[in-house]
């Protein structure tokens, strides 16, 4: 995580699920994240590599406007994923999509989508509907200015 990957868990779940195609393949990614591999899904359903994705759809950047909102008093820009449902964007690309709402419904909609993956051959999209609460972003020192710690970069602000 030190390099900032986001949108990467989903396109190596279908690698792992490709070297090992009898074991479950999971990945689990925030909606940000997600839309940045989303499209992966085609791949799967075309090359019927089958797995399970959860997405944690809480309709923001999380971590990006956590850190706008503690460097910058509060406000933010460009933070918000309003308007998108995964789940019916999984089944216009022949995936299954489920969308969760409930906590008591996480668990059975795991279950079925491991249980289409190994029997079916089906790739399911999970979508976790979460609260909009921010947490602490993974990179606190995200937005700091930078330390130089060499003579000739310190006028580099």
């Amino acid at each position: 995580m030190s390099w900032g990957n986001c949108g990467y868990a989903f396109p190596t779940i279908i690698g792992a699920k490709a070297a090992a195609p009898d074991r479950p393949a999971i990945s689990y990614a925030g909606d940000g994240a997600w839309a940045m591999s989303m499209v992966e899904t085609l791949t799967c359903v075309r090359h019927d590599i089958p797995v399970t994705a959860v997405v944690f759809h809480n309709k923001q950047w999380g971590a990006e406007k956590k850190n706008q909102v503690d460097f910058y008093n509060r406000r933010f820009v460009a933070g918000e994923l309003t308007h998108n449902d995964f789940a019916s964007i999984a089944r216009s690309m022949g995936a299954e999509g489920v969308r969760v709402n409930t906590l008591d419904e996480i668990g059975p909609a795991l279950e079925s989508a491991v249980d289409r993956q190994m029997n079916d051959r089906k790739t399911t999209v999970i979508e976790i509907m979460t609260t909009r609460e921010l947490g602490d972003p993974f990179r606190r020192d995200a937005l700091s200015k930078p330390v130089r710690h060499l003579e000739k970069y310190k006028d580099y602000v």
